[in-house]
């Protein structure tokens, strides 16, 4: 099968990330130098990011027919390649206390990322599945990478059993889809709807249903949640940096490709999961986030409601399809940058191999380190959705969908699980502007600063970006108009 230049073009990120890959492998195979693997690293993502200018005037294109390359995709590849910036800077002052080898972390890294591009352009059930190995892999080698902290292995463990379930009922879904269809692409899906028999179209909804467990599983949505806050526990902040975003907003548009399909959509018994998912995911995350004592596991629980919030997209898609694309992407732009701020804030407060992780920890931080306690009060308030900030615009475009098509249940659902929220994120806040309970805790010395500084320029960019963005939302939502 031939690929023509402008297919060529189009796979240019994919390219340079792959050279990239070889690169950091010969790197490491000749001399192990770490400053050097972050450096050779940290250039692949930035060219892989910048390459990305070369598709705006050959977009949409399909390359071969596992992939489709369009506007939108090119937002979501920059979600996922600032994601693994951000990681790479943060890793980097948290890897020199590492004992053991360094420089695998990057190659794992960069193999994910890799992963995460190819599911986001992916237009065939078997690149999906093979992009969707590829991203996960490595991701349990990222979780179990700090072996010697406590519920670091259980976390891997963990997500490695459930990863493998999730798995066999995507091949599961998959093979009931072709056992009718006799295609795998994404397109043949609607086609095949459209003129099968009612017997048939039971099995291939079947397949559908199980493809979609597999998803829900990877987006830690209820019920297939309950690994989530254990995972989150286990796993290090500059990790989950890249852990938290890029998986999912890969596995999204993914998603969103999928039920663009009129004929998926309009079947009752779908929007009926997809609906009582959505709730379940709200109100449970906003529930048991409440009642951590542990910082991460709290993110974890506000992860799963903020996913919920999200899901409510699936329901309205085929009415308003522009426009609910214009608000995942206002959504996914401002996840992309709380989870900068929020775990970047947590990796430089802790400053070891081994984080900070109890609430009252962070007790009084505002008095020693004013400057990180602003950026975490800026990403809680995103997170809740509070104005003057980007996750504000994103519940706005929500709650407008919700009333425009009259989802009144939902919007039960999205008011309470709101209204949660702010009691959970503002228990944060005052407790980082309380007297600490001990005033050592937050004074601890530094060993070089400098090797922080690259951390907390990206630190407090994504905190003034949330700020900027959500007073004057217009660059963004003309950036999203351009891809329509």
């Amino acid at each position: 099968m031939m690929i023509n230049l402008k297919e060529l073009t189009a796979l240019l990120p994919l390219l340079i990330l792959v050279a990239g890959v070889v690169i950091v492998i010969l790197s490491i195979s000749y001399n192990r130098n770490h400053f050097l693997v972050t450096v050779l690293s940290t250039f692949a993502l930035f060219a892989t990011f910048f390459s990305l200018y070369f598709l705006i005037s050959i977009v949409p294109i399909d390359i071969t027919v596992l992939f489709h390359v369009n506007k939108y995709s090119i937002l979501y590849i920059s979600i996922i390649l600032i994601s693994s910036l951000s990681t790479c800077i943060f890793s980097y002052s948290w890897l020199l206390n590492y004992p053991f080898n360094k420089e695998e972390f990057y190659l794992l890294l960069l193999l994910s990322t890799l992963g995460s591009i190819c599911l986001t352009i992916s237009n065939h059930m078997s690149s999906i599945f093979i992009s969707i190995e590829l991203m996960s892999l490595p991701i349990f080698g990222l979780l179990a990478y700090s072996n010697y902290v406590n519920y670091a292995l259980e976390a891997a463990f963990k997500y490695l059993i459930l990863s493998a379930i999730s798995s066999a009922f995507l091949l599961l879904g998959i093979s009931w889809i072709y056992a009718i269809s006799g295609n795998l692409s994404i397109s043949s899906i609607n086609y095949v709807l459209s003129f099968i028999s009612n017997d048939e179209k039971i099995v291939v909804l079947f397949g559908i249903v199980m493809v979609l467990i597999s998803f829900l599983f990877k987006l830690s949505l209820v019920p297939f949640h309950l690994w989530t806050s254990d995972i989150y526990q286990g796993t290090p902040s500059s990790i989950l940096s890249f852990f938290s975003v890029s998986g999912k907003v890969a596995l999204f548009s993914v998603l969103l490709n999928i039920f663009a399909c009129n004929s998926i959509m309009n079947n009752k018994i779908l929007y009926l999961i997809l609906l009582l998912i959505s709730i379940f995911s709200i109100l449970f995350g906003s529930l048991m986030a409440i009642f951590q004592n542990n910082i991460k596991r709290f993110f974890g629980y506000s992860s799963i409601s903020q996913l919920g919030y999200l899901l409510i997209i699936f329901l309205v898609l085929k009415n308003n399809y522009l426009f609910s694309l214009e608000t995942v992407i206002i959504y996914l732009f401002n996840y992309l940058f709380i989870n900068i701020s929020y775990f970047g804030v947590i990796q430089l407060f802790s400053h070891s191999s081994n984080d900070v992780d109890l609430i009252d920890s962070y007790r009084g931080m505002f008095w020693s380190k004013p400057i990180l306690s602003g950026i975490m009060t800026i990403a809680l308030l995103s997170l809740a959705g509070i104005p003057i900030t980007l996750g504000f615009i994103g519940k706005f475009y929500i709650l407008s969908i919700i009333i425009k098509n009259n989802l009144w249940l939902i919007g039960f659902s999205f008011l309470f699980g709101t209204i949660l929220g702010f009691y959970g994120y503002f228990r944060l806040i005052i407790n980082l502007y309380l007297k600490p309970l001990d005033p050592l805790l937050n004074n601890k010395n530094i060993s070089n600063i400098c090797i922080d500084v690259p951390s907390e320029i990206c630190i407090v960019f994504s905190g003034v970006i949330l700020l900027i963005l959500g007073i004057f939302p217009n660059p963004l939502i003309y950036l999203i108009k351009l891809a329509e």
